[in-house]
């Protein structure tokens, strides 16, 4: 049952995260109003930390297309686009059935505990009816014990649950057990597994317990090895000895001087732009590299398009608008950017962790 409109608006480079709290389904994708080119968008959900492409929609081909996909309470999901035109989603929240409680059990009227079947209920549901207060265990008669409460030794000999053994049959039932006892025998695949592992046991001792030929060399082979020890003994006394005169070496590059911005946002300048600065608010173009702290690259655009966004306006995360502020066109950087300034502690799954601190290199191509 469908209750409530859900919507969401996909814009390129942002990714959307969240765990469910109430259980939804996407029906339909479809483009913005305005697009911003002709290209091809993907609509990418990540949910059980696997990647999926939900739909492609091009302008002027396919603009929009049905989807029929259910998310349920408590799912990790991450939506996001891949291309450069705005993406639509729209469906409805699920509402839940109230009904379907008391069809576990049958109709409302075992609210007062009448009309149940006790003898097709689990001991679940039975415990379930207790605790919800719909049955008060005081009231329950378990099997015949009122009739039992009198039963004696003389009536269970009359309706012959017991009854006296002789000596005779206790006799037989003696032979009877012992016999079977003789009959047992071993399985056959125990009897070989226990040959095969005493002859692979017997095996093991005797290749342990023969004594090996001792190496003979010869004269000349002792001479050259007596040589290949002394020298091995003078290259490690040589590369031990400190370097003399040794050069500094020519046209290194100074290490980068590192500069902590506000949020601990770490900048190092590697190679020096020209003309003005960039600034708040403005279009700027990017080329970048993203890696984790261990190398690992998650996400990359070092060739062709770069990627566009304004300055400062929100548009990425707080590490790139405080970090970018004030490069010039041409210049490369090196930002470090702790958690809380990047995807903070919900991450950007799977790529990103939660409060995982990130490195971009990156390089200013224009700006507007």
């Amino acid at each position: 049952m469908f209750s409530g409109f859900w919507g969401l608006k996909i814009v390129p480079g942002k990714t959307y995260t969240q765990t469910v709290d109430a259980a939804f389904r996407v029906s339909n994708a479809s483009l913005s109003e305005e697009v911003a080119n002709q290209n091809r968008t993907s609509v990418l959900l990540t949910v059980h930390q696997k990647r999926f492409v939900l739909c492609s929609l091009t302008p002027g081909k396919i603009e929009q297309q049905t989807l029929d996909i259910t998310l349920s309470e408590g799912e990790e999901i991450t939506f996001e686009s891949s291309g450069d035109n705005e993406i639509h989603l729209v469906g409805n929240f699920i509402a839940e059935d109230e009904d379907d409680e008391d069809d576990m059990y049958g109709s409302s009227g075992e609210e007062d505990g009448e009309d149940i079947d006790f003898d097709n209920i689990t001991p679940e549901e039975l415990q379930d009816l207790i605790n919800r207060g719909v049955i008060d265990p005081s009231d329950l008669q378990l099997g015949d014990d009122e009739s039992d409460e009198d039963y004696d030794s003389e009536d269970a000999e009359t309706d012959g649950r017991i009854r006296e053994i002789t000596e005779e049959e206790e006799d037989e039932l003696v032979d009877e057990a012992m016999s079977e006892d003789e009959e047992e025998e071993k399985p056959v695949v125990e009897v070989k597994i226990k040959q095969q592992a005493d002859k692979k046991r017997k095996a093991v001792k005797e290749e342990v317990e023969q004594p090996e030929a001792p190496a003979k060399l010869s004269k000349k082979a002792k001479q050259a090895e007596k040589k290949a020890k002394q020298q091995a003994e003078a290259a490690a006394a040589a590369s031990e000895k400190p370097k003399q005169n040794e050069k500094p070496k020519q046209n290194e590059k100074p290490k980068a001087k590192a500069t902590t911005l506000q949020g601990g946002v770490v900048v190092e300048t590697k190679t020096e732009g020209a003309g003005a600065p960039a600034k708040k608010g403005q279009r700027v173009g990017m080329y970048y590299i993203g890696k984790l702290t261990n190398g690992k690259v998650f996400d990359q655009n070092t060739k062709g398009k770069p990627f566009w966004f304004r300055l400062g306006a929100g548009e990425v995360i707080k590490g790139w608008d405080t970090g970018i502020i004030g490069m010039k066109k041409g210049e490369e950087r090196r930002l470090t950017i702790p958690g809380p300034m990047a995807y903070g502690s919900r991450g950007a799954p799977p790529d990103i962790p939660p409060h995982a601190t990130l490195v971009f290199d990156i390089r200013l191509v224009e700006f507007k």
